[in-house]
């Protein structure tokens, strides 16, 4: 991958101190570094527009691939961070010759396209994993854009001088021109609280976002913006059922787009789990005949260790594996580094050994494939099957769940507690959630969360049937849950220099996923069923199908023993946001109750009060 940051105003940051922005993303594109500024050939009206650029050298590792590109109209600056995977597709679909590509890099087509197709239809024809920034030196315009699944980020501010963009938020509100009038957004620190990140299009700081999933963004000449979306998960109103017929549709789409997914110049590997979706990329490619190398942790020590049942995997599959076991000391000697790789706050405690895992793999590979999507996108969570299970319930008052629940369990049935919310969206949200609703009102008592986020948690009223709630509940999990799984790994990633590709989440397969019926369907009630049945084609009959576990390990523990006396010292020293946001004496009092053993205080709320004290001290140095 790599890292870029730009701005387009009506004036121009001095260019050390934009290089010093510029050098905070360094890791992302360690190999060189790329400028561009149209201060030699701007015409008095004209704004003025500066790009710098980190690459991460993956296809032609030559200085010929390196970036800002101009395309060969030189009408159009281009700069990308990601891949386009389908870019051989489109040389064929331009008829483009050798003679004509100076490089073999994927940005080198995406410019030809731009030229050939123009923005807008190259934006509809391209697949991969994409954050692009084009200035159009014509129209003086630039044009920012994301890709459908939101792999890669892209921030922006808009200011009194015109506009910032980066690939790391500390390159926004680090900038001359934002930090002098920098002020927190209240609502977005509420989201946070409530979920462990931030979801896009909201940030931080007011005047600052992040770009959408399938987002585009145009700033004209006047540094008027205008966004529009041009990819959205939808359904479609016709569905094809999850049958044998569909499964097999879906394995020639997994054969096209995964065959896409490993063109590079340097070393290839791919994580392997001991569940589903990893180990479909793998046999789905050794049957296309690449030779695959397979990355594994052991996480014994941290409590799950997959590694057995990913080497029965491997060995049937007959690809090389190797397995790298995650000692509990590694966890101290790393946290700070661990912390310093995310440059917005962030607290899924899942990314420690997801960091360590990025750490070890990077000794070997520079890009590796992952599994993740596939339980997003082929209703894979358990917790589909759960909403399912008490979808019946709300439809009657709360106060008669309550009853009818207390004569159950006095019969010995067994009856969730969710029945106790006052409708679905709340359990839903509240399951994702490591500080609750309560919780929140003491921490933030006047808080609200943003536009987005109420949104992406209330179900429409077009909501009628459990069909549709179950698409409800994967949009909710595409645009929610998943954007922190993309967050953590792009950063922990990307903090040592490897590109992490996800091939369940190009457009093929996305739209693909649009038109079948929910997985937990009238003829089957299994999650992810269509990708069970090819797994199940590439494996021995006698193989027992386990579930991936993730990556989790004993937090209390963490808290109270390695990391007791950091994690002390930062929840009881001075607030950083100050108790105008958040309430000091509630943190001392949860950080008390949880030394006392008082079963109140959730310890992945801690850990996220936690993270956003370690982020402000580390990432954001500097005073509110």
């Amino acid at each position: 991958m790599c890292g870029f940051i730009g701005e387009f105003g009506s004036s121009q940051s001095p260019k050390n101190e934009f290089y010093s922005l510029l050098k905070l993303s360094i890791n992302r594109g360690p190999d060189m570094v790329g400028y561009y500024s149209n201060l030699d050939i701007k015409e008095d009206q004209n704004p003025y527009i500066q790009f710098g650029f980190n690459r991460l050298s993956i296809l032609d590792l030559s200085k010929n691939a390196n970036q800002p590109m101009t395309t060969n109209s030189g009408r159009y600056v281009v700069m990308c961070n990601g891949e386009i995977t389908n870019y051989l597709k489109l040389i064929t679909e331009m008829g483009l010759r050798p003679k004509d590509l100076r490089t073999n890099s994927d940005t080198e087509v995406l410019c030809h396209a731009i030229d050939y197709y123009g923005i807008t239809k190259t934006i509809n024809r391209i697949n991969g994993m994409y954050a692009i920034v084009i200035y159009d030196l014509i129209k003086q315009m630039v044009y920012l854009i994301r890709d459908p699944a939101g792999i890669k980020p892209l921030y922006f501010a808009s200011t009194k001088y015109g506009w910032i963009f980066a690939s790391q938020y500390n390159q926004i509100f680090k900038h001359l021109w934002f930090k002098s009038d920098i002020q927190v957004n209240i609502n977005s620190l509420a989201d946070y609280l409530r979920l462990g990140y931030i979801p896009a299009p909201s940030a931080l700081f007011e005047n600052s976002w992040m770009l959408q999933p399938g987002a585009f963004l145009t700033i004209n000449c006047e540094l008027f913006a205008h966004l529009r979306q041009y990819h959205v998960l939808g359904e479609k109103c016709e569905y094809i059922e999850t049958d044998n017929a569909t499964a097999e549709k879906l394995c020639h789409i997994l054969d096209d787009t995964f065959n896409d997914y490993v063109h590079t110049d340097v070393p290839l590997g791919s994580f392997l789990s001991g569940g589903v979706d990893s180990p479909v990329v793998n046999a789905v490619l050794k049957k296309l005949g690449h030779k695959m190398n397979a990355f594994t942790i052991s996480t014994k020590y941290l409590g799950i260790d997959e590694a057995e049942n990913a080497k029965m995997i491997s060995n049937y599959l007959g690809i090389k594996h190797s397995i790298k076991t995650l000692k509990w000391e590694e966890i101290t000697t790393i946290i700070d580094n661990h912390f310093s790789a995310y440059s917005e706050p962030f607290s899924d405690y899942s990314s420690i050994p997801t960091y360590l895992l990025c750490q070890e793999a990077s000794k070997d590979y520079t890009v590796l494939l992952s599994g993740d999507g596939g339980d997003e996108l082929f209703w894979g969570y358990t917790r589909f099957a759960s909403v399912m299970d008490y979808e019946r319930w709300f439809e009657y008052p709360r106060y008669f769940r309550m009853i009818w629940a207390s004569i159950l369990r006095r019969l010995g049935k067994k009856v969730s507690s969710c029945i106790e919310f006052n409708n679905i969206e709340d359990w839903v949200f509240e399951r994702q959630s490591p500080i609750h609703t309560s919780q929140l009102k003491k921490l933030m008592p006047q808080a609200n969360h943003s536009f987005n986020t109420e949104r992406l948690y209330n179900i429409p009223s077009s909501v009628e049937t459990s069909k549709d709630l179950l698409f409800w509940l994967r949009k909710n999990e595409f645009y929610g849950h998943l954007q922190r799984v993309l967050l953590k790994v792009d950063r922990a990633s990307m903090a040592h220099g490897i590109e992490v590709r996800v091939p369940f989440l190009d457009r093929r397969i996305i739209d693909f996923c649009s038109l079948i019926s929910p997985e937990l369907g009238i003829s089957h009630n299994s999650t992810k069923y269509l990708l069970k049945k090819i797994f199940k084609m590439h494996m021995p009959e006698d193989y027992r199908l386990h579930y991936k576990q993730g990556f989790s390990f004993d937090l209390i523990r963490l808290l109270k023993n390695e990391l007791k006396e950091d994690f002390s010292d930062t929840m009881m020293s001075k607030n950083l946001f100050g108790d105008e946001f958040i309430d000091s004496n509630e943190i001392y009092r949860m950080v008390d109750d949880f030394h006392k053993g008082k079963g109140t205080t959730n310890e992945w709320g801690l850990w996220t009060l936690y993270s956003l004290q370690k982020w402000a001290k580390l990432i954001y140095n500097f005073k509110f």
